[in-house]
């Protein structure tokens, strides 16, 4: 039986898509045109709106209106992105499940590969694509000369450490060694999971870098997959989550509230790394290996020494994308550079396929 029809012998699609969303009218017509656009149809699209007060809602409610998949949600207030992230899969009736951002596109087969990747093999717990990042204009960053040679900045997920090591080992400790000492980029927290995996975890922990946690919670019960063609672009610009360099910054845009010292973010993500090793069911011997990836995890010195440099600064987790963008700025080509010199009015709206030559 064709996979497009898989689920709806329940009366449910096959596949969710949750689109947690706070003031995303800039970008999101593109990113919901690349869903729309899929080759496999047979998804429902939840969107949960954090009380935007942008044009997001307007934006929302017409495509809802013209396409029966798409499910809005208004919220009367903001409750930080973590608790619109959980939420939006607690709306999803899915049997896989997706979270998609604002401003990030798929090209047209993504879901098909995905789903293919799930359907024939039980022992993969979650799926994604090669992946790869773009200026806010959707232009790839790979092809600007000030990125394509630069390996401190990757702008591909083959560039970054992805697939990250040990993903399809047989031992859920080498797996979860793979997250917690692999890659930062955790572009992989945007593939296909299987629902019933997601619902064993804790879900997404009120603090910022908090994907990295789940994906290690998530390695502990199976396999991960990655299909080699590039299939996801990241847009990375000023106003991006992953643009947020302070620790307070940070906080507010997670949890809406006040901002908190970067110190108590980082033991935060340790308790996660922990709590993970200690939620999920594992033999003990597994779980004490769990534990020593941990130990070699906080033995990084040369990684904690900076990060406590940074913290006397005040600065957040992450902050690789902001750096490309300065990257961007020295070089005369960055998102600040091009707002002086662009006339005010001349930009107009494209869509994805203008965007990203990719068919």
């Amino acid at each position: 039986m064709d996979s497009s029809y898989l689920g709806r012998l329940n009366g449910k699609p096959l596949v969710s898509i949750g689109l947690p969303v706070f003031n995303g009218a800039k970008f999101i017509r593109s990113a919901l045109d690349s869903l729309l656009e899929q080759t496999f149809e047979n998804f429902e699209l939840v969107i949960s709106d954090n009380c935007s007060t942008d044009e997001t809602e307007v934006i929302c409610r017409a495509y809802a209106a013209q396409d029966k998949r798409i499910r809005y949600h208004r919220h009367k207030e903001n409750r930080g992105a973590i608790w619109n992230f959980n939420h939006v899969f607690e709306l999803s009736t899915g049997t896989y499940f997706k979270w998609a951002a604002s401003d990030d596109i798929c090209s047209p087969t993504f879901l098909e590969r995905c789903v293919d990747v799930l359907n024939n093999d039980k022992s993969i717990t979650w799926c994604h694509t090669q992946s790869a990042k773009t200026d806010e204009n959707g232009r790839l960053l790979s092809t600007y000369p000030v990125l394509c040679n630069n390996p401190a900045l990757p702008t591909h997920s083959t560039r970054e450490g992805l697939p990250r090591n040990c993903f399809q080992s047989s031992r859920p400790s080498r797996r979860f060694e793979g997250v917690l000492l692999g890659t930062n980029w955790c572009v992989d927290s945007y593939g296909l999971f299987r629902a019933d995996v997601l619902h064993r975890t804790r879900m997404f922990q009120p603090y910022y870098g908090a994907e990295k946690v789940l994906l290690g919670e998530v390695s502990l019960m199976g396999l991960y997959a990655e299909v080699p063609e590039t299939l996801f672009f990241q847009r990375v610009h000023l106003n991006a989550a992953s643009s947020l360099n302070s620790a307070s910054q940070q906080h507010s845009y997670m949890s809406s509230a006040a901002g908190r010292n970067f110190t108590f973010t980082r033991l935060k993500l340790l308790q996660g790394h922990i709590g993970a090793a200690l939620h999920i069911e594992l033999s003990a011997a597994e779980r004490a290996r769990c534990f020593w990836v941990i130990l070699k995890y906080l033995l990084q010195i040369t990684k904690w020494r900076k990060i406590l440099s940074k913290s006397l600064h005040g600065a957040g987790t992450g902050g690789e994308n902001l750096r490309l963008l300065e990257m961007l700025d020295a070089g005369g080509q960055g998102p600040r550079k091009r707002a002086v010199q662009q006339r005010p009015g001349t930009p107009g709206r494209t869509t994805w396929k203008t965007e990203l030559k990719i068919r």
